[in-house]
């Protein structure tokens, strides 16, 4: 509503115009300083590692499950004693 009462129909589209914009990459960590690209480079780092963590988990549980389809009592314990620090590391 303005001052005398009306509303305004261009009032939704003001306030639109700049949302668009595009930014190159470069422009986007233009003003990035040490400290910005030391936390990025560790949020990324950090990041691969959490994503590389469940596969290696499927990996070591699988091979814990297998050894308990062996009929041989010793190759079972031998292999969950092997799988367990791993499994617990991650």
């Amino acid at each position: 509503m303005t001052q005398n009462g009306k509303t305004s129909k261009n009032k939704g589209k003001e306030g639109k115009k700049g949302d668009n914009q595009k930014v190159s990459f470069h422009k986007l960590f233009a003003f990035a300083d040490y400290k910005d690209i030391i936390l990025m480079t560790l949020g990324t780092i950090c990041s691969i590692a959490n994503g590389v963590c469940q596969p290696l988990m499927s990996l070591i549980f699988g091979d814990v499950i297998n050894s308990f389809g062996s009929t041989n009592t010793d190759l079972v314990v031998h292999a969950v004693s092997k799988g367990y620090p791993l499994f617990k590391l991650i």
